[in-house]
């Protein structure tokens, strides 16, 4: 019972220093004054979050990660990525958004159930995860940059674009920023699946036939849009399509296959 408390504290605190962080970053792209309130929220949550997972990870093995410890992980790694990409004034709405988001995963962490080992313990497995997460961070913050593109361009086709001006970037290099992430994620993503390859031996014993296929799907259609963009200059709508395709396909892979794989078979892998 006691355990259960602590898990349920720590989840809302963790949950509203993310939001607080968010609420405050996003002010401080208008208002430069709130910045330093801003990094030192967002420094507290990830500090706070980082602590929670070596703490999950010291208790229940590091290769026991879950759907629910999957979502905590793609938390922590959304923020710091966050991080990163709030360095500029002008990316600091896709930041906190980030950030919003990585309130919801933080909320999460110590929550799920550990599972009896079935791989073999090594850096294939280790890195696997690694680069899982941070495909899914990097291509998750190019979809939500797709979004704000939608969103951005609706309101220029109704000239109500002035009031954005001084906390979003122009749609040029909004769209040149979805593109950088993007690449940087398609790296991350090609990298996860050939250290995956590694450790399978069977994909139909193995439960993974589903998660590979659906994997290598999104990997072609972001490899695609990369070959587009480079060739024939995609962007836009067709751009934004694609990488929201993508991710969803990749959102299926990987988090969708885990609950099918927790739910109904009671196993998990990497």
């Amino acid at each position: 019972m006691c355990h259960y408390f602590q898990a349920v504290i720590l989840a809302i605190t963790l949950y509203l220093l993310y939001t607080a962080s968010a609420w405050v970053m996003l002010r401080s792209a208008s208002n430069p004054r709130v910045g330093p309130l801003a990094w030192v929220l967002v420094f507290v949550a990830v500090f706070g979050h980082t602590d929670a997972i070596v703490h999950t990870m010291r208790a229940d093995g590091p290769f026991s990660i879950g759907l629910l410890e999957a979502l905590s992980l793609l938390a922590w790694t959304l923020a710091v990525l966050a991080c990163l990409i709030c360095i500029e004034k002008h990316n600091r709405v896709l930041g906190s958004i980030l950030l919003a988001s990585a309130a919801f995963g933080a909320a999460v962490t110590g929550a799920g159930r550990t599972y009896a080992e079935e791989n073999v313990l090594g850096w294939a497995l280790t890195a696997h995860i690694l680069l899982s997460m941070g495909a899914a961070a990097l291509l998750f913050a190019a979809a939500v940059t797709a979004l704000l593109l939608v969103f951005l361009d609706r309101r220029l086709r109704t000239r109500r674009i002035a009031d954005l001006s001084n906390v979003l970037p122009p749609l040029d290099t909004l769209e040149r920023l979805m593109f950088r992430l993007i690449g940087a994620g398609f790296v991350c993503l090609t990298l996860a699946l050939l250290t995956g390859f590694v450790f399978v031996t069977n994909l139909f014993t193995q439960l993974l036939i589903q998660k590979t296929l659906l994997s290598l799907i999104a990997w072609v259609l972001f490899g695609t849009l990369l070959i587009g963009r480079i060739r024939y200059g995609w962007r836009g709508r067709a751009a934004v399509r694609w990488t929201l395709s993508g991710f969803g396909v990749l959102t299926l892979a990987y988090f969708g296959s885990k609950f099918v794989l927790e739910t109904m078979h009671g196993r998990h892998w990497g």
